[in-house]
């Protein structure tokens, strides 16, 4: 049985071009260009083994906040996240390049920066999925 992928990012050609690296590869994708519809995808039954979520969103910290939202709903709370930006790019803040993750700010398992070439974006999404089992 494929692992199930959520990809949340409201970059189109992005999420699209991650699909197909992600399902020529074998994995089972969803995807949503925001979070209220990653909410839907989830309610609606989907259960992934991991996610990728973008921080900025339509001008603000969507992916953090929903981090957040997620890491509180029981039926949520242990869904692997790689944290996926390119935040430091358009803020010019660069300590983000560092690891920011943090249990409170930043709940993920793994934090990148974009660009992210496939065959490293692969290796970090089987990264994430060992998190969960592991």
């Amino acid at each position: 049985m494929p692992k199930k992928i959520l990809v949340v990012d409201d970059d189109s050609s992005l999420v699209f071009t991650m699909q197909q690296i992600l399902e020529k590869n074998g994995y089972e994708v969803r995807t949503a260009a925001d979070t209220a519809q990653a909410q839907q995808v989830l309610d609606q039954g989907f259960q992934p083994d991991g996610m990728i979520l973008d921080v900025l969103m339509h001008g603000k910290a969507e992916g953090i906040i929903f981090a957040r939202q997620l890491r509180k709903d029981p039926a949520h709370k242990n869904i692997p996240i790689l944290m996926l930006t390119c935040m430091s790019d358009v803020t010019g803040y660069r300590p983000i390049k560092d690891d920011p993750r943090d249990p409170v700010f930043l709940p993920v398992e793994m934090y990148l920066e974009k660009p992210v070439a496939p065959a490293k974006l692969l290796k970090k999404v089987e990264e994430l999925l060992a998190t969960a089992t592991a």
